[in-house]
Parts: C-alpha cells; structure tokens; sequence
C-alpha cells in the first residue's frame, strides 16, 4: 500500500462496548475518501453489523480486530473475532447478514489466521 493509502489495523477487546470504536475509526477512514457521506454512514453501520455478528460467537478474552485498505478505488475492510472459526449457525439467514448485504457493495466470507472473518468492500465515487 502507498503512504497515501496505508493500511489502517484496529484490535479492540471483543465485546458489544468496542463497537463504537469500529464505528468510529471507519467512519474516519472512509471519509478521507471519495465517498459520499451517506455511503460513509453505510460502510459505518455495516461494519457495526459484521461485528456483532461476529461477537456472538466469540470466545473470553479475544479481540475484536478490523483492517482496512483504503485505495482510490474503494475501501475494503476485513472484520474477525479471535476465536472464532465459522460464523453462528443462522450467519447467513439472519437479519445482521441481509443488512451487511444491502449497505456495503461487495460482502463475502475469508478466513483469516484461521478465524472466521467477514470482508466488506465500498466503491469510491471515481470508480
């Protein structure tokens, strides 16, 4: 990643109190790009969503770690939980997955230092 573009990685403790903290750091990176405000409020409250879905599953004493890459083309964001190796049972069927699904462009599924991790993807304007 260049120097205007670095990767920005969060690691908080894994509970519901850390994700205001994902909200915010989000938010700050997506609005340095060239998105419009209202999807910078998507992206913000998809990663919320990808979040707690995922600290339904965690385990004591894991983290709640985000990294996200911003390029001039989009900011694409990667959300895991510590602990957590596949998403709860009704991950794909519920109300969290279908919200993540209609706010971020792309949304899909990785694996991450063999956690389960949910990958969200947001256009910028000029692409």
């Amino acid at each position: 990643m260049d120097d205007q573009h670095p990767l920005v990685s969060l690691g908080v403790p894994a509970d519901a109190g850390s994700i205001a903290i994902v909200r915010a750091i989000v938010a700050s990176v997506a609005s340095k790009l060239a998105l419009p405000y209202d999807a910078v409020d998507d992206l913000r409250i998809a990663a919320a969503e990808a979040s707690t879905l995922l600290l339904t599953s965690g385990t004591t004493g894991s983290q709640l770690r985000v990294d996200l890459r911003p390029s001039p083309d989009d900011l694409h964001l990667t959300i895991w939980v510590t602990g957590v190796p596949s998403l709860p049972a009704d991950g794909h069927d519920g109300l969290a997955w279908r919200v993540i699904e209609g706010l971020a462009d792309d949304v899909s599924e990785s694996l991450v230092e063999g956690n389960h991790a949910i990958e969200l993807r947001m256009r910028t304007v000029a692409s």
